[in-house]
């Protein structure tokens, strides 16, 4: 038993700092990506929350291990001393508050990636779904509380009291089952909104696989529900293994919900570039080269006719003027505070506009970064490519690129 109140311990306090470490890169990465904090999303601010219900969450499966609960054989609890007694209602008290802790975490990450997913697909059929996912996680939250707090355990200070009238105030059987169902259905839609759209789009293989691979980390947090479901149904009484599922589900939950907003970050601290960003590809006219890394690609694009097309690039600009996609660009300053320019644009440049022109604004008060527009009309794909060398400056971008 000592064994394993140090295992998950260990366990639990390494895991912590690694979730904390990563909400705070996502933090950072969020705000070099948008220019300060003060312009980060509700998602960022909810993630800030998560701190409070991961902490929770390590706190209370912690003093549960240390402390016996009401979920006890049959006549161990009338053999108690008045202090073992005291021992398992403190216990208890933290399970049910455990149990609120994990409900919390587990959900306050899924609307950060429901989020993401929003503006991952505004303009585009996908964001419907998302809006029925988003209701049924919802749904499945509400419904999970008025059982968990009014049905399943009545009166609610059986949840804690030693020895119990009602097995359910102990053993949580049926509120683990209702959880389970909600949580893990609710992961599977969630998990089925990136992947088709990733898929289907024309990126180079090399990328689809990176960004198929990030968005499919939610496989993870459902075996790790599925495994903590399994231990709590299946371990004898005064196991501890349940808990320990309990610490890497919320962990993982932590993990998959703020990977995918590390790449500004590292692009920073390793110099390597937006992940997307457009290149020059040799002498080849990467206009007509549907794989160049050069070309900007539309998530679902082909079916549906001018208007979906024209709601996608509008999702498309909407998503990037609110942080949740870089634009890409690469720049190289060779005179800071260079002023304003224009760049002659081919045809080929921007199709479907025979002549067109990139404006280049000023950098703005602060010195924190520059504005381009390309003026013309039928915009699709759009490859931007300097053709004339002009004085101060050399910049290579889509439509906005924030630099320090």
């Amino acid at each position: 038993m000592v064994n394993a109140v140090k295992s998950l311990a260990i366990e639990s306090w390494t895991l912590y700092p690694l979730g904390i470490s990563l909400i705070a890169a996502r933090i950072a990465s969020r705000c070099i990506l948008l220019g300060s904090y003060k312009k980060l999303q509700i998602d960022d601010w909810i993630m800030v929350f998560v701190v409070v219900t991961f902490t929770g969450v390590n706190v209370s499966v912690n003093q549960v291990s240390q402390n016996l609960s009401n979920y006890l054989p049959p006549g161990t609890a009338e053999q108690f001393t008045p202090e073992q007694h005291d021992n398992a209602v403190y216990g208890s008290k933290f399970v049910m508050i455990l149990e609120e802790f994990m409900l919390a975490n587990t959900w306050l990450c899924k609307a950060c990636l429901l989020i993401l997913y929003h503006y991952m697909t505004l303009g585009l059929k996908q964001n419907k779904l998302v809006k029925l996912v988003a209701a049924y996680c919802v749904f499945g939250y509400l419904v999970t509380q008025i059982l968990y707090l009014g049905v399943w355990c009545r009166p609610i200070q059986q949840y804690w009291q030693v020895p119990v009238d009602n097995s359910q105030c102990a053993s949580y059987y049926h509120h683990l089952i209702t959880s389970a169902v909600f949580n893990i259905t609710s992961d599977l839609m969630m998990l089925y909104i990136p992947l088709p759209i990733l898929i289907r789009a024309r990126l180079p293989t090399k990328r689809k696989l990176i960004l198929c691979g990030v968005f499919s980390l939610g496989i993870f947090v459902i075996l790790a529900a599925i495994l903590n479901r399994y231990y709590n149904f299946t371990e004898p009484y005064g196991s501890l293994v349940y808990l320990n599922w309990y610490v890497g589900e919320a962990a993982t939950s932590v993990f998959v919900a703020n990977v995918p907003h590390l790449w500004p970050l590292l692009s920073r601290l390793f110099s390597l570039g937006a992940f997307n960003s457009m290149r020059r590809t040799g002498g080849n006219n990467s206009s007509n080269n549907p794989n160049s890394s050069s070309r900007i690609h539309k998530f679902g694009g082909g079916a549906g006719g001018e208007n979906s097309q024209r709601g996608a690039r509008l999702g498309r600009q909407h998503a990037e003027d609110m942080g949740y996609i870089r634009t890409q660009s690469e720049e190289r300053l060779a005179n800071a505070g260079a002023g304003a320019g224009t760049w002659p644009m081919s045809s080929s440049s921007i199709r479907g506009n025979e002549d067109a022109n990139l404006e280049m604004g000023p950098m703005d008060g602060k010195g924190m970064g520059y504005t381009a527009t390309a003026a013309g009309r039928g915009m699709g794909s759009v490859d931007m490519e300097k053709r004339e060398p002009t004085e101060g400056i050399v910049k290579t971008v889509q439509i906005r690129q924030y630099s320090s």
